[in-house]
């Protein structure tokens, strides 16, 4: 039996995978969410991998920051997604994570029927490879990213009709894009979800909230919001953790806390220490 707790390396923007790789030993973390090419480039692979196994740790997803609704030629996103499949499957990873992207020259219907179409070649890949292909609903400033309504992003889910499309689902996201994240979208979605990410937050306010760095300031359309410990948000984790633990998830939650440096490990500790209190003491996830 083993914990299926993953930290994200979206924390660790263009810096040295070391910088990670540090902080998930001093946490006592053995799992990962790489990201390409913001963690590392592709050409790094065979470095990247020994690594890992010096480590003793192991990727779980590779994300890459694709939006297949994104308007232009869409070509090389789908060589990214393609190109993380294959270094999911050398790195023993389950997964690789994607996005929709903002096109207001689309309505919805318009949009999920496009990225039917561009996820398509990228879902045969996967499919040989036996890795899936996650897709995270977003908040953003203009408001034009279907994936801030679940049920568009459920209409998302059923039209590409794939065992191997789950959805990564982030409570939080849908929270600062004016949806109610839990209950409401997780109740919705949650047969579709194969990965989740974990992080809380709160609208933000001078009065009550000194301003943070200009990149911890999350802004969208709805407003604007700061992240926070899990157990001190909007969101109820508490009653998530229990309704994944009775519903019998299996897949990996990442944290991502997305707070300044200063206070990033210490969120991580935070999250880390409430999951566990929470969930794992009654359920633990079981491995593949």
């Amino acid at each position: 039996m083993m914990q299926r707790i993953a930290i994200s390396g979206t924390e660790f923007p263009f810096k040295p995978l070391k910088n990670l790789l540090d902080v998930a030993t001093q946490l006592e973390v053995k799992f990962l969410e790489l990201w390409m090419p913001h963690n590392f480039v592709f050409e790094d692979l065979s470095i990247v991998e020994k690594e890992l196994t010096r480590r003793n740790l192991q990727a779980v997803v590779i994300s890459t920051w694709t939006q297949l609704n994104l308007p232009g030629d869409v070509t090389a996103r789908q060589e990214l997604i393609k190109q993380s499949i294959f270094v999911a499957k050398r790195l023993g990873a389950v997964s690789v994570n994607t996005y929709f992207g903002a096109n207001p020259s689309r309505s919805a219907d318009e949009a999920v029927q496009r990225y039917q179409q561009n996820i398509l070649p990228c879902l045969e890949e996967a499919e040989k490879a036996g890795i899936y292909i996650t897709l995270e609903n977003e908040f953003e400033i203009t408001g034009n990213d279907p994936t801030r309504h679940a049920r568009v992003v459920l209409n998302i889910a059923e039209t590409v009709g794939s065992p191997y499309f789950k959805l990564n689902y982030d409570p939080c996201n849908f929270y600062f894009a004016g949806e109610e994240g839990y209950p409401y979208a997780y109740n919705l979605l949650k047969k579709h979800i194969g990965y989740i990410h974990l992080k809380n937050g709160t609208k933000y306010n001078r009065r009550i909230h000194s301003l943070p760095p200009e990149d911890y300031l999350w802004r969208d359309k709805s407003g604007d919001y700061v992240c926070c410990s899990l157990g001190e948000g909007a969101i109820n984790i508490e009653n998530l953790l229990r309704d994944l633990s009775m519903d019998g998830y299996e897949g990996y939650v990442c944290l991502e806390p997305h707070v300044p440096a200063e206070i990033l490990v210490d969120t991580f500790r935070d999250s880390l220490d409430y999951v566990k209190s929470h969930f794992l003491q009654r359920n633990e996830w079981r491995l593949r």
